[in-house]
């Protein structure tokens, strides 16, 4: 056999060994994009539980896909449906999970990574206050929950360095709204009003002093008695249309760039 024959006899079989590891590596990397389904979390309820492997199961029939923009979070994030309608462009994908925390939310994070959005814009923390996933200490916890959330970003620029990612402060609450339309309230030690003012505090502090694109929503939302604008949210805490359109007229600059 001529020495150009054996040459590209070689090349050849080189080349389908190539295309069949890269397959396979691929395969093996895609497996292990989303979190095992019995994975589970402290102080977790049932409720979230299921619905956290609900949407994981959504997510792994309907990948995030290259070139990408992602809302990351948790109900409030996920009730806004179809983003794409709502700022009138087709490469946005909704990863919210109703019920989600900070730690839930770093444990999905794989499938980020392996897709590299163009752009994340991340809200999250009010679980960890409302469901007091920790016991309340002023000053430590807001600082952890603050710093859970920077852990989510620097992770993702660890792995994505050229995702762009926004950073929400955490929504306000109106208490009594709440209770008019849920029933009830969660009692805790210290008022989830000043939880809230506390970690935003220390969002807006690292912001400032890193590196962090800092969108403050909480600051867009509140009214003159520090509680949740009454026609802006369904029951207090969850947004209404109202609320989804003054939050997408908001960021839809930096949606659209």
């Amino acid at each position: 056999m001529p020495a150009v024959y054996k040459f590209l006899d070689t090349f050849v079989f080189r080349l389908i060994i190539g295309i069949t590891l890269t397959f396979v590596i691929n395969c093996e990397a895609k497996r292990d994009l989303y979190p095992k389904e019995n994975l589970s979390f402290p102080n977790q309820a049932k409720w979230q539980f299921d619905a956290y492997h609900k949407r994981i199961k959504e997510f792994k029939a309907n990948p995030i896909g290259f070139n990408k923009i992602v809302f990351l979070g948790n109900s409030i994030t996920e009730a806004g449906g179809n983003w794409n309608k709502r700022f009138n462009v087709s490469n946005v994908v909704n990863r919210g999970i109703t019920g989600d925390y900070t730690t839930s939310l770093r444990a999905r994070l794989n499938e980020i990574y392996y897709y590299k959005p163009l752009k994340v814009f991340l809200l999250i923390g009010i679980n960890d206050i409302f469901d007091g996933v920790v016991p309340y200490i002023p000053e430590e916890t807001p600082k952890n929950i603050a710093q859970n959330i920077f852990t989510i970003v620097d992770s993702i620029k660890f792995y994505s360095k050229e995702t762009d990612i926004f950073i929400h402060t955490i929504l306000p609450v109106n208490e009594e709204e709440y209770r008019i339309n849920r029933g009830f309230y969660p009692e805790h030690e210290y008022p989830i009003e000043k939880q809230i003012k506390e970690i935003n505090t220390q969002i807006l502090s690292l912001g400032n002093s890193g590196n962090y694109n800092i969108i403050d929503l909480h600051e867009l939302f509140v009214n003159e008695e520090g509680k949740m604008t009454k026609e802006l949210a369904k029951d207090g805490l969850h947004l209404n249309q109202n609320g989804y359109e003054k939050w997408c007229e908001h960021i839809k600059g930096i949606v659209k760039d």
